[in-house]
């Protein structure tokens, strides 16, 4: 079974040597490794040509935002599975095996895994993904961590790309149109991938709950679940301005205790 990864990055000198490093040390052979770059300034595409043999497709030019990227990416992908893993985020090491056992049910789409999110001290806590998420699809973006989500590609062609309208929520919106196209899924408890993860809350978290809000159907519910959201943020920021953002983390390990 060939199965396409596709990594979307910018700016990413950090981090990226680490994200290609746990793809090609997979030990699958085969294996489509596709890089998107938004046209890096900071030596991102230095290091990405250093694995230049290893990686199937190199693209680095502007884009109109992650969609856009990620669409780049799905045009150019010809495995029978996909994956996206971005360029702070990386694979354990038995994952493309995992999937590979996994997706070989006929009965399958996609399969989503669990993610483990990562301080800059090595802290970590782990989230499983929701296996009730067609109760909360409606109005809000269920844990499904998109890292360890592998899609079938025939997914893609039945429900299209994702739509470049969105810049932050489009996660939800292409997992709502799978859900109301009736694709199944797999689930496993094992990690599949690995996030950074930072105290600081993301400065565009409104844009993407308002987002999500306009992407939801059952908007009474959506309208709540924003106000909650928004409060949170405002929350966290109070934390990080009185620098008591160290009760995140435990906040959130306490949250998806194991």
């Amino acid at each position: 079974m060939k199965i396409s990864v596709i990594t979307i990055s910018y700016n990413s000198a950090k981090t990226i040597a680490r994200t290609i490093e746990s793809v090609i040390s997979q030990n699958y052979s085969d294996l489509e490794y596709i890089i998107i770059d938004g046209g890096s300034t900071d030596g991102t595409l230095d290091i990405i040509k250093k694995y230049g043999s290893r990686i199937t497709h190199i693209v680095s030019e502007p884009d109109s935002g992650i969609s856009d990227a990620f669409n780049k990416g799905l045009k150019l992908a010809s495995g029978e599975v996909t994956g996206i893993l971005n360029s702070d985020d990386w694979y354990e090491p038995e994952t493309l095996k995992i999937v590979v056992s996994k997706l070989a049910d006929p009965t399958a789409d996609f399969m989503v895994g669990a993610l483990r999110y990562w301080d800059e001290k090595g802290n970590n806590f782990i989230v499983y993904p929701d296996k009730n998420y067609q109760k909360r699809i409606s109005y809000k973006m269920p844990h499904l961590n998109h890292p360890t989500v592998f899609f079938k590609t025939e997914v893609y062609r039945s429900v299209g790309l994702f739509n470049p309208k969105y810049h932050y929520a489009m996660d939800y919106d292409f997992f709502l149109r799978v859900f109301l196209a009736g694709k199944r899924v797999f689930f496993v408890d094992s990690v599949l991938a690995n996030m950074s993860f930072s105290g600081a809350s993301d400065k565009h978290a409104i844009r993407a709950y308002l987002e999500s809000f306009n992407i939801a159907t059952n908007k009474f519910l959506a309208g709540i679940y924003f106000i909650y959201s928004a409060s949170k943020y405002y929350l966290r920021q109070l934390l990080i301005l009185f620098k008591l953002d160290h009760f995140l983390l435990s906040i959130r390990r306490s949250k998806y205790k194991n």
